[in-house]
């Protein structure tokens, strides 16, 4: 019999433009980074989560963080509530005006407790960064010029910060005679 010719022989398939023929090294290398990958997408995921955590602990120190001031108020604020109570009585008037300056100190005392002060006018020299002037006056032979001569609003500092600049009118030395001495508003 005649030998039949056989079918050439199928060729290898060619592998896939998708497909990619690694050594184990590589392989190694390439589930190490993966892992890499998937810890950073946890440390980021960890990141975010403690941002918010401390977002959340900011929100609720801001929003009690008067609390301490608050109950130290509450005491000054009863004893408000008793001298209107004398007043509504028409007590001893005395007693009321003293009630109110002890009510005044008290207040004072808490501002202080907080770091809050006045500032400084009468006989300081103006400054603009702590003193609002609001007028002029004619300087007296013992003030100089540039000199704070009145002081109309109290102004206050907490902790060396300037929460309201004083309101003041500040000593100015005549040029001539003809000015006038009365309180002269800062054009």
């Amino acid at each position: 019999m005649a030998e039949q010719p056989q079918p050439p022989a199928a060729p290898e398939p060619a592998p896939k433009a998708d497909t990619v023929t690694l050594s184990a090294d590589e392989h190694q290398r390439l589930l190490e980074q993966a892992g890499k990958g998937e810890q950073y997408i946890r440390q980021l995921a960890d990141l975010e989560n403690t941002k918010k955590r401390f977002q959340r602990e900011k929100d609720e120190f801001v929003r009690y963080a008067s609390d301490t001031v608050v109950r130290q108020l509450l005491p000054i604020v009863d004893s408000l509530s008793q001298a209107l109570v004398a007043v509504d009585k028409q007590s001893n008037p005395d007693a009321i005006i003293k009630g109110v300056h002890l009510i005044y100190r008290q207040l004072l005392g808490v501002l202080e407790k907080e770091g809050v002060k006045r500032i400084a006018t009468v006989g300081e020299r103006f400054d603009p960064s702590r003193h609002d002037a609001v007028g002029q006056v004619d300087a007296t032979d013992k003030q100089a010029d540039g000199t704070v001569a009145e002081e109309v609003q109290v102004g206050y500092t907490m902790h060396d910060k300037v929460l309201r600049p004083a309101m003041v009118r500040v000593a100015k030395k005549a040029a001539d005679s003809t000015q006038q001495t009365a309180h002269k508003p800062i054009s």
